[in-house]
C-alpha cells in the first residue's frame, strides 16, 4: 500500500490541532476520532483498490531499433465493474529508456483497452524484460495498491534500419539515383546501358537515342547506370576511441547504422559487399558476396558488435586485406582519430592500399565540441573548457588534411550525415567509373 498526495495533506492538516491540544486538553479526544476515521477511510479506499480484478500483458515488436523511439504496447483488461485511475510501469533494463514513465491512464468498468510507450535503446544486444508493475488508485484518493503482474520477456535490439526501410519502401527496381531521397546526390552518369525511356524535360540532349526516337516517333532518352558486381568492403573500427557517445549512442552505434545502410544501397544496386570488424586484430571477416542473404550475415555479425577498450591495430588490417581481396575494391573504413599519433599509424599502411584499391574514410563528428564552441565563455572554468575543445578541434582539422593529402578521404560528419555521406561517396565513385 502506497499513501497519496491527498492523504498525507489530510494527516498535515490533523497535525495543527493536535499543537493546539498541547494547550486545550480536551481537544485530544475530538483529533483521535478524526485520525482513527481517517485510518478507517484509507483502508477502506485500500480494501477497494486492492478487490478491483485486472489483467495486463505486454506485446513486443518483433526486433528494436538502437537509438530509435519504438512503440511497446500494453493490453490491460478490467474485469470489475467500477472504473480505476491506473499507473503502469514497465520493468526495463537501464539500456532502454520508456517515456512516459509510468503510464497514467483511465481504465472504465469491465472494458479493455490498449495503451503504448515508447522506448529507446541505448544499446545493441539482446536484454530480458521484467514484470509490469500496476497501481490501482482508491476510489476516495487517499491510497495506492501496487500490484505486480508477470511478464518476463527477451527483446533484441538491433541496428537501426530505418534508413534502410526507406529505400525498402521507395520500390526502386534498378536505377537508385531515383530513389526519390532529395539527400542522394545524382551527379555523374553511368557507365552502362540499362533501357530507353520517353524523353522528360531536363533530359542532356547527349543521352537522347537518335535512332530509337526515329523509330518511335518521339523523343527517347537513353538511360545509364553504373556497373554492377563491383566490390564494396566495410570496415568497422570496433576500438576504445568509438566507444565515446554522441548523441545519446556510441559513435561504434552510429558507424553501425551507417555501415547498413550503406550495405543495403550496394548490395541492392547489384554490388558484392563484405564487411571487416577490427580493433586490435579482425575480429570479423565476411568476403564481398552479392544478394539478399549476404545484407543479412552483416546484419547479424553487426548485432553482436561491441566497442573495446583497446588500440587498433590498423596494420593488421590492412594486411589482412592485403591478402584475402584479389580484385579491386572500395574500402568504406568508418574510424575516429583520436590524435595525430593514430592518424600517422594508419596514413602509411592506407596509402600503401590505396593504389590498388578506392579508399574511404568516415568519422563521427563531436558534436558537443561544436556547442562549446558556439558561443564565448562566461568564466573561467569554461574558458579552459573553451581552449581545450579549440585545440582539439584544430588538431582534428589537421589530421583531415593529412590524410587527404595522401589520397585517401576523410570525411568527418556529424551522426545525421553519416549515413547518407557514405551512400553519396559510393554513389560518387561508381558513377565516375572510379572502382
Amino acid at each position: 500500500m502506497i499513501p497519496t498526495q491527498r492523504l498525507w495533506v489530510a494527516l498535515c492538516a490533523l497535525s495543527l490541532p493536535a499543537v493546539a491540544a498541547g494547550f486545550i486538553p480536551e481537544l485530544w479526544t475530538a483529533i483521535a476520532s478524526l485520525d482513527a476515521l481517517l485510518l478507517s477511510l484509507a483502508l477502506l479506499d485500500l480494501s477497494v483498490a486492492r478487490s478491483t480484478v485486472l489483467g495486463a500483458r505486454r506485446e513486443l515488436p518483433p526486433k528494436l531499433s538502437v537509438g530509435a523511439p519504438n512503440r511497446i504496447q500494453l493490453h490491460l483488461h478490467n474485469k470489475s465493474s467500477r472504473g480505476v485511475q491506473l499507473m503502469v510501469r514497465d520493468d526495463l533494463p537501464d539500456e532502454l529508456e520508456a517515456v512516459p514513465d509510468p503510464l497514467d491512464l483511465w481504465l472504465a468498468g469491465k472494458t479493455r483497452a490498449v495503451a503504448s510507450y515508447r522506448v529507446t535503446p541505448h544499446r545493441r544486444g539482446r536484454f530480458d524484460l521484467g514484470d509490469l508493475h500496476l497501481r490501482v488508485l482508491g476510489p476516495l484518493g487517499l491510497m495506492w495498491h501496487q500490484r505486480t503482474i508477470a511478464a518476463p520477456a527477451k527483446v533484441s535490439v538491433y541496428p537501426d534500419l530505418r534508413g534502410a526501410s526507406l529505400l525498402l519502401l521507395s520500390g526502386a527496381a534498378l536505377d537508385l539515383v531515383n530513389l526519390g531521397l532529395r539527400e542522394l546526390r545524382r551527379d555523374g552518369r553511368g557507365t552502362e546501358f540499362a533501357r530507353l525511356r520517353d524523353y522528360a524535360q531536363g533530359d542532356s540532349v547527349r543521352e537522347v537515342a537518335w535512332k530509337a526516337t526515329a523509330r518511335r516517333g518521339r523523343p527517347v532518352t537513353r538511360v545509364m547506370e553504373s556497373e554492377r558486381s563491383q566490390s564494396v568492403l566495410i570496415c568497422v573500427d570496433a576500438g576504445r576511441a568509438m566507444a565515446a557517445r554522441v548523441d545519446g549512442l556510441s559513435k561504434l552505434d552510429h558507424a553501425v547504422n551507417a555501415a547498413l545502410f550503406l550495405a543495403f544501397v550496394a548490395v541492392r544496386n547489384g554490388d558484392r559487399v563484405g564487411l571487416a570488424v577490427f580493433s586490435d586484430e579482425v575480429k570479423a571477416f565476411l568476403k564481398p558476396d552479392a544478394g539478399r542473404t549476404q545484407y543479412r550475415r552483416i546484419v547479424d555479425t553487426l548485432y553482436g558488435a561491441r566497442p573495446e577498450l583497446t588500440y587498433v591495430d590498423y596494420h593488421e588490417l590492412f594486411r589482412q586485406l592485403s591478402i584475402r581481396l584479389l580484385r579491386r575494391t572500395l574500402l568504406c573504413v568508418f574510424t575516429d582519430f583520436i590524435d595525430e599519433e593514430q592518424a600517422k599509424a594508419v596514413l602509411p599502411p592506407l596509402r600503401r592500399l590505396s593504389r590498388r584499391h578506392v579508399a574511404l574514410c568516415l568519422s563521427v563528428k563531436d558534436t558537443a565540441i561544436h556547442k562549446l564552441l558556439r558561443e564565448p565563455p562566461p568564466g573561467p572554468e569554461e574558458s579552459f573548457q573553451f581552449a581545450a575543445a579549440s585545440e582539439a578541434l584544430l588538431e582534428r582539422e589537421q589530421i583531415k588534411s593529412a590524410v587527404n593529402r595522401d589520397g585517401v578521404q576523410l570525411f568527418d560528419v556529424t551522426p545525421e550525415q553519416l549515413s547518407l555521406t557514405a551512400v553519396n561517396r559510393y554513389l560518387d565513385i561508381k558513377a565516375r567509373g572510379a572502382l
